[in-house]
């Protein structure tokens, strides 16, 4: 399959520039995926909408995604368009305007208003995207992961505090992470963030939908299941390090229980598709969550793919 770099904008392209690559009536759907800016810039410390509320700074070196089995349909008739193709993409790497993982040539004119999208655990059938090196593929088969970070966090006057015991607290001013997570998800019902769901098709026009992927849902305080109303916090990781040696593992999140570094009101933990008893569930709830449309829209059908 061919790459092209394209405008992470919504483009429809004049009738005549398609000339005779469609048929009368329909047009080209081209589908590529995108990072979200958490992803590629790091989240700040800060009470805007989008800043770590409790002073951190998270920065990723490294996010790795399995994506794929892109599908669209019309609730008004039967027609369908699949792409079963699945790809592990390294988003920090991924041409300016997003990655063209599948088109449509020939799709008829009018709404299509079912998207969806995989994020599947990879294989070894899964094709390695532009960008991502043969050892971060092979990482990604190997675990069978659908989603793999490396990040550090920052605080100049961080501190890593007990779950059980809050008062017991020690300086920490970075932290590391390396998590490799198999949270296959499907994703379906897509919409953006204004407007009805999926997308129109123009006759002989060009139409570039993004499925977008989020970098920041496990700094969340809620569980997103719409509209991202939520405050974004990173104390919950830094709390983990049971044994501050300055990176928070699976192992040590499993042995956190939910209720202690997640307190009501703060954190809301309803709506996830696995049980939260443990920090390690919320951050596999959260990573099933990270496939969204058109930047903020959202893709609110989602399905555990063990």
């Amino acid at each position: 399959m061919k790459y092209f770099v394209l405008s992470p904008v919504l483009m429809l392209a004049a009738a005549a520039g398609c000339g005779t690559d469609s048929a009368s009536g329909d047009g080209r759907v081209q589908v590529f995926v995108e990072p979200e800016d958490s992803v590629t810039n790091g989240l700040t410390p800060g009470t805007g909408v989008e800043n770590l509320r409790d002073g951190w700074t998270a920065q990723y070196t490294k996010f790795l995604v399995t994506i794929g089995n892109f599908r669209a349909a019309r609730s008004t008739s039967s027609e369908r368009l699949t792409e079963p193709r699945v790809y592990v993409v390294d988003l920090r790497n991924v041409p300016a305007g997003g990655l063209v993982a599948a088109e449509f040539p020939s799709a008829a004119a009018g709404r299509w208003d079912r998207f969806g999208f995989d994020m599947p655990n990879a294989s070894a059938s899964a094709t390695r995207a532009q960008g991502t090196s043969q050892e971060d593929y092979d990482r990604m088969v190997r675990g069978r992961y659908s989603i793999y970070i490396e990040a550090t966090l920052t605080h100049p006057a961080g501190r890593s505090c007990r779950p059980t015991m809050p008062t017991d607290c020690a300086p920490r001013t970075s932290l590391t992470v390396r998590w490799g997570l198999s949270a296959g998800t499907s994703f379906d019902d897509c919409a953006p963030e204004a407007g009805a769901a999926g997308f129109a098709v123009i006759s002989g026009g060009t139409v570039q939908i993004k499925p977008t992927i989020h970098g920041d849902h496990w700094f969340f305080t809620n569980i997103t299941q719409g509209a991202e109303v939520t405050e974004r916090r990173a104390q919950w990781i830094v709390d983990a390090d049971l044994d501050r040696d300055g990176e928070t593992t699976f192992d040590e999140l499993r042995r956190v229980r939910a209720s202690d570094v997640f307190p009501s009101p703060t954190y809301n933990l309803s709506g996830a598709l696995v049980p939260v008893n443990t920090a390690y569930d919320y951050l596999d709830a959260q990573a099933h969550t990270l496939g969204d449309f058109q930047g903020d829209g959202e893709c609110p059908t989602r399905r555990d793919l063990m």
